[in-house]
C-alpha cells in the first residue's frame, strides 16, 4: 500500500475525514459492472470508500484495479477486507466482516493478523471493537441506518409490516402494499424529520456534503424510497434488507455472494490500495492509461469548476472508449455538459438508474471518452 504527500481535494476544506464514514459501499455494484463493461485488459481506477465495489469488479478479471481514497480510515477498511478475502474461506470471510453471525470474530482475526500491513494491524488492534462488531457495521452511515431501522421505524410500523415489505410481490401488489399499509401519515412525518438535511448532516453524512445541494433532501429521498418499494423487487434488494433488519440475511451485494467469492479470491492481488486523491493519482508517472473509472459520488461534494478540472486531468490518462461512471445523490453534476471530449450515454444511464437497488441516488451517469 503506497502513501505519499497529498494534494488536498476541495471537500477536505469543509468535511472531517478522521472516522470510518462508510463501513460498506452504498452503491449498487451490479449496475456499475454493467455500465463499465469490464474486460480482462482493463486498468480500473475506483474510489475505494469501504472497498466492496473495487473488490466486486474483480469478478470480471480486469488487469488491475487501483482503489484510492483520501480518508485513511476508509483505506484501513478496504485493506482489511482484501486481506480477509485472501486468507480466509468464504464462511470465515463473511463471518469476520459481519455478513454472517459469528460467536468469536477475534479468533478469526488472529488467523489474518500476521498478514495485515503493519499500519492496518496497528489500526485494528487499537480499534478491536470494530472486529467484534463486524467491520461492515461500524461506520457513521451504518450507525445512522441502524438508528432508523431499530429505533425509528418501529415507531411507524409493526414488525409484521416491516417483514412484509421484504416479501416477494408483483409490481401491482407492491404498489397496493405501499399505498394501503406503508405510506401512512406517521411514515411521512417521521421520514421527513429523520432524512432532513439537518438530521442527516448531524448523524449520517457530514453537513459539508450538502454544500452544493439546493433541493429538499427529505422529499427527494422519500420519493426515491417510494420508487424502490413499488417499482423494484424488495425481496432482492440487499440495501433495504440491511436498513430494515440491520443485516443482509440471504440477500447479498455482489462482493458477498458465494458464487463470486472464488473468482474474487483468485484475483485479489490485482487490487492496489492507495491513500491518494484523484488529482495526485492522475499525475503519477508510474501509472499508465486507465480504461474504466468508478468515481462513486465524488462530484456531489465539489463545484462544477473543480469537477471539470479533475475530469480534464483524467482525460490525460484515457484513450478513446474509456468509460467513466458516477452517481449523484442530490446534486445535478455531469462533466459532459462542459467537456466536449466526453459523450454522455444518456439512455444507458437512465436504464441503469431504474435498476439501482441503492435507491437514494437521483442520477447515475455513464460517460465515454470520444
Amino acid at each position: 500500500m503506497a502513501k505519499k504527500e497529498l494534494v488536498k481535494s476541495e471537500i477536505e476544506k469543509y468535511a472531517k475525514f478522521n472516522i470510518i464514514r462508510y463501513a460498506q459501499v452504498w452503491e449498487d455494484a451490479d449496475i456499475l459492472i454493467e455500465a463499465l463493461d469490464i474486460k480482462e485488459q482493463d486498468n480500473i481506477l475506483s474510489i475505494a470508500s469501504a472497498g466492496e465495489n473495487a473488490i466486486s469488479m474483480l469478478i470480471k478479471n480486469p488487469k488491475r484495479v487501483y482503489a484510492i481514497d483520501l480518508n485513511d480510515n476508509q483505506i484501513m477498511c478496504t485493506q482489511f477486507k482484501i486481506t480477509c478475502y485472501k486468507y480466509l474461506d468464504y464462511k470465515e470471510c463473511m463471518q469476520i466482516l459481519g455478513i454472517f453471525e459469528c460467536k468469536d470474530r477475534i479468533e478469526l482475526y488472529k488467523k489474518i493478523e500476521q498478514y495485515l500491513p503493519d499500519n492496518v494491524k496497528k489500526y485494528f488492534n487499537n480499534n478491536i471493537e470494530y472486529i467484534k462488531k463486524g467491520i461492515i457495521n461500524v461506520g457513521k452511515f451504518e450507525h445512522y441506518f441502524n438508528i432508523f431501522g431499530k429505533k425509528v421505524l418501529p415507531l411507524v410500523h409493526s414488525k409484521k409490516t416491516r417483514r412484509e415489505l421484504l416479501v416477494k410481490k408483483t409490481k401491482e401488489e407492491r404498489i397496493e402494499f405501499y399505498n394501503k399499509k406503508w405510506n401512512n401519515l406517521r411514515w411521512q412525518a417521521v421520514f421527513r424529520i429523520f432524512f432532513s438535511k439537518t438530521v442527516m448532516g448531524k448523524i449520517g453524512r457530514d453537513k459539508a456534503f450538502f454544500r452544493y445541494v439546493n433541493v429538499n433532501v427529505a422529499e427527494h429521498i422519500l420519493e426515491r424510497t417510494k420508487y424502490a418499494i413499488t417499482q423494484l423487487d424488495t425481496s432482492q434488494n440487499s440495501y433495504l434488507h440491511y436498513i430494515i433488519n440491520g443485516k443482509y440475511e440471504n440477500v447479498l451485494p455482489v462482493a458477498y455472494r458465494k458464487e463470486n467469492f472464488q473468482t474474487i479470491k483468485n484475483n485479489i492481488d490485482r487490487i492496489e490500495v492507495l491513500e491518494e486523491t484523484i488529482e495526485t493519482f492522475i499525475e503519477r508517472e508510474d501509472i499508465g492509461n486507465i480504461s474504466k473509472y468508478n468515481l462513486s459520488d465524488i462530484f456531489e461534494y465539489m463545484s462544477e469548476e473543480q469537477m471539470c478540472k479533475i475530469v480534464r486531468k483524467i482525460l490525460t490518462k484515457s484513450e478513446k472508449g474509456a468509460k467513466i461512471a458516477y452517481w449523484n445523490m442530490l446534486s445535478d453534476k455531469r462533466a459532459s455538459k462542459y467537456i466536449k471530449e466526453l459523450s454522455y450515454k444518456e439512455k444507458k444511464s437512465e436504464e441503469l438508474l431504474k435498476k439501482d437497488k441503492a435507491f437514494f441516488y437521483s442520477k447515475f451517469i455513464l460517460e465515454e471518452v470520444r
